[in-house]
């Protein structure tokens, strides 16, 4: 997350933030921001998040001594954490536990729906790895991705209680299903503009509900939903994970495919293909048994599944969100989707004749 605005105190709590996106949730009044944590005055950021609807905002305590990061929730999170705590506080008990490194939460502020939590600054994974690749420091990007990687095997060795609110969800086949055709509806239709015909949809119906079966016959384990670059925050050269409110049951080779195959960084499809072996490598140090046996079976699939979804996300930010040009990531993407990689007989229309035609239709 970056600092875009700042609004100074000026020694009385009673500030305005000017927030650079229009439909940017306002925080708490500084004024009680101020009673909370026990300070006279202090200063608010805005904060540049990635594609959530969530609002963030930097609270600076005098003479900067202190930072914490303010997340603004709306909606069902809202109400979640005005009832039980929300997800992000449960799960982010679960993963502490497993000694993954997450920001604590300073205080709950359900009746503003917000939560101070730590503040652990602005360098992200895909900074990082961007400057590393400038600098051509080979072995620091290999290094900060085995780091990564470690994270993942602690995760799939997180157990599974019925009580514990990841155990609740999953990525069943509906809901592949559901992200495969929110693909066509917010990338392939509106951003590519092909029109599938009549044996078109029926063949890509017939094979979004085939891989969406396959997969979910997999999703036993913990997955974060969205371990990329973005949500890998850097500090004191540890690696904090954020975002992980949405944890589910999944396949175990999900999250590893969200990482190295990540349009956020750029990197070529060898230097992917690489960074998939080793970690296949490193993973038996941490993961279950099962869990890499699966990863080692079926990540191509899941790949597909993913990137898929992916670029669905980046057509809905762009057009109907209006959240800047993640279109840009399109490109990155459909080449992780090389026929090499991914393209499989059981579902040749996904993986071959629509991947190709996508490819003739890049937004510039």
């Amino acid at each position: 997350m970056t600092p875009l605005d700042q609004t100074p105190a000026e020694g009385t709590p009673a500030t305005q933030v000017q927030n650079q996106r229009t439909d940017a949730l306002p925080p708490p009044p500084p004024s009680v921001l101020c009673q909370t944590l026990g300070v006279p005055s202090l200063t608010i950021d805005w904060l540049a998040g990635d594609g959530s609807d969530r609002c963030y905002y930097r609270i600076a305590l005098p003479d900067a001594r202190e930072t914490f990061v303010l997340m603004q929730l709306s909606g069902s999170d809202a109400e979640a954490l005005r009832i039980n705590g929300y997800d992000w506080i449960n799960i982010a008990h679960i993963l502490d536990r497993h000694s993954i490194f997450i920001p604590r939460v300073i205080k709950a502020l359900p009746e503003y729906a917000a939560l101070i939590i730590e503040d652990y600054g602005n360098i992200m994974l895909e900074t990082l790895i961007i400057e590393k690749c400038r600098l051509g420091d080979t072995a620091s990007v290999i290094r900060l991705y085995e780091d990564s990687f470690q994270i993942i095997g602690k995760m799939l060795n997180i157990p599974a209680q019925d009580q514990e609110p990841w155990c609740r969800r999953a990525f069943d086949k509906e809901r592949f299903a559901w992200e495969l055709n929110f693909f066509i509806e917010n990338y392939v239709e509106p951003v590519a503009q092909i029109s599938l015909n009549a044996v078109e949809k029926k063949a890509f119906q017939q094979e979004a509900q085939s891989l969406s079966r396959f997969l979910a016959q997999f999703s036993h384990w913990f997955v974060h939903r969205d371990f990329h670059s973005r949500n890998l925050m850097v500090k004191d050269h540890k690696i904090a994970l954020i975002d992980f409110q949405d944890a589910r049951f999944g396949p175990s080779a999900y999250d590893l495919v969200s990482l190295c195959f990540d349009s956020y960084v750029p990197l070529g499809l060898e230097v992917r293909l690489d960074l998939m072996e080793r970690a296949l490598q490193r993973l038996p140090e941490w993961t279950p048994m099962q869990a890499l046996v699966e990863i080692h079976e079926h990540w191509r699939p899941m790949l597909l599944q993913r990137q898929l979804k992916a670029i669905g996300s980046f057509g809905y930010l762009s057009i109907k969100k209006n959240r800047g040009n993640y279109l840009q990531y399109v490109r990155p993407a459909l080449v992780t989707l090389a026929d090499p990689v991914v393209f499989d007989e059981r579902w040749p229309f996904l993986s071959g004749d629509l991947l190709r035609d996508l490819a003739a239709k890049i937004p510039v």
